[in-house]
């Protein structure tokens, strides 16, 4: 666990940082005049500072190439800043399936569910929902379950090499994770996905109500029908684990420009750069766009279908919370969880609504997780109290889009991640490392020419 003193440390680092690194961006991306070519010198471009960019150009930059990160913003500001911490590798199962089509009607009729759609985006959502609904038939779960499953099973692997260079292991709490339910009833009706993620190899034990007490002995009564997730974890920090990563990323030799791209540049059917709001363009052998829900500025133009929609999250962060909590606590019957962070704060997270990148949030939907937290905890402590909304960027079948374009040579995806972005942010990268560096290719199933 980071202790205040690391936590302010690791601050000041990232904000000194961040500071010099913005400092230098402004003084490079002053008007030259239109379509001023400055070359990069890079082997790889990524475009999009989130968790998923970030790492990705960590990987690369551990692999010997040399790496430019594009941002319109600073790093980790997005919905990397204010995500639910979850390293969630029990979430194989895909959020479209049977179960979950059922229940659907009802939370659209509770104003306050874990499910909302604004009615007037409905027409631009129904390409996306009628590909949901196509995923969610057996055949199709059974085979996204694999590939989700294939990803969730190298997580750790993976992100455990850049936690240790990154000296974030004091941040990356692997305590396990409780799912928590209302009644014994819901507890034994879900036990047939739990088997189902057993055999994808998810450790998970059922638990009674007095192991539940003796791990949390904070939840009430009502809250000790449970899961334990032995290898569940979490951050402590999304927002300081992600410019941890970046800090990395810079201290490997990596550079980071804060600019808002415009545009992908090619001829001849191959990626040579991108050219940004201001005109200027940058050259560049290969660009990753990582850019989450707004990846689809970039593949519109050249006709690459992505179905991306924003499923957008809320949360409260409590900071004096003063957290009882071990573990990382996921509420089934209200869908949204408890992140026990640094310094005895919490942070409730969940929640899904549909509706436009665009529209202005509807922070109601971060505000009733307070009452459902207190039914689990008793009275919390909501002194300097913080609401959040982000959109994470979502494909209807929870699979992430990764690799290469099959529209435009050297020019890679990596998005529609959802609620996964942290999760696998580094097996994100580190496919797309194999890949481009020819060691391993990237399966058909994750790339984007599925659609």
């Amino acid at each position: 666990m980071v202790d205040s003193t690391q936590r302010r440390r690791l601050f000041s680092r990232a904000s000194a940082a961040l500071h010099g690194i913005s400092l230098r961006a402004v003084v490079q991306s002053r008007p030259r005049g239109p379509n001023v070519t400055r070359t990069s010198g890079c082997d790889a471009l990524v475009v999009g500072a989130g968790v998923v960019g970030i790492a990705t150009a960590l990987q690369l930059q551990l692999a010997g190439l040399e790496v430019l990160l594009l941002d319109q913003n600073p790093p980790a500001s997005g919905t990397s800043s204010g995500n639910a911490g979850a390293i969630a590798i029990s979430e194989v199962l895909p959020l479209a399936d049977a179960k979950t089509l059922r229940k659907i009607p009802g939370w659209l009729f509770d104003p306050m569910g874990p499910l909302a759609v604004r009615w007037r985006h409905l027409p631009t959502l129904a390409p996306w929902l009628s590909r949901y609904l196509l995923a969610s038939r057996a055949g199709s779960v059974s085979k996204l379950t694999q590939q989700l499953a294939y990803l969730l099973g190298r997580t750790l692997s993976d992100l455990q090499p850049l936690v240790v260079r990154s000296g974030l292991d004091g941040m990356w709490r692997r305590q396990g994770a409780l799912m928590v339910y209302a009644t014994q009833k819901e507890l034994r009706a879900d036990l047939e996905g739990w088997k189902l993620r057993g055999k994808h190899g998810v450790n998970w034990q059922l638990c009674n109500p007095e192991q539940v007490y003796s791990l949390e002995p904070a939840l009430s009564a009502q809250w000790r029908n449970a899961v334990s997730i032995t290898d569940f974890s979490h951050v402590e920090d999304p927002y300081l684990f992600t410019l941890g990563l970046f800090q990395q990323f810079i201290a490997e030799g990596g550079r980071f420009e804060q600019h808002p791209v415009a545009a992908l540049r090619q001829q001849g059917g191959k990626v040579t750069g991108v050219m940004l709001r201001d005109g200027q363009t940058i050259d560049s052998s290969r660009v990753i766009v990582a850019s989450g829900v707004w990846s689809d500025h970039f593949s519109k133009p050249i006709s690459q279908n992505l179905p991306l929609e924003s499923e957008r999250g809320y949360h409260l962060t409590l900071p004096h919370a003063q957290s009882p909590l071990k573990r990382y606590v996921m509420n089934h019957s209200e869908s949204f969880v408890v992140l026990p962070m640094g310094n005895g704060a919490l942070r409730l997270a969940g929640t899904v609504e549909l509706a436009s990148r665009y529209a202005a949030p509807d922070y109601r939907r971060a505000r009733m997780l307070l009452s459902k937290a207190e039914s689990m905890l008793g009275t919390l402590n909501t002194e300097g109290m913080t609401e959040w909304m982000g959109n994470r960027p979502s494909v209807p079948e929870t699979v992430p889009v990764i690799g290469p374009s099959a529209k435009v040579d050297q020019l890679y995806f990596a998005t529609g991640h959802g609620h996964l972005g942290l999760t696998l942010s580094a097996t994100t990268g580190a496919m797309l490392r194999d890949h481009i560096v020819g060691k391993q290719p990237i399966p058909e199933e994750y790339r984007p020419s599925r659609y």
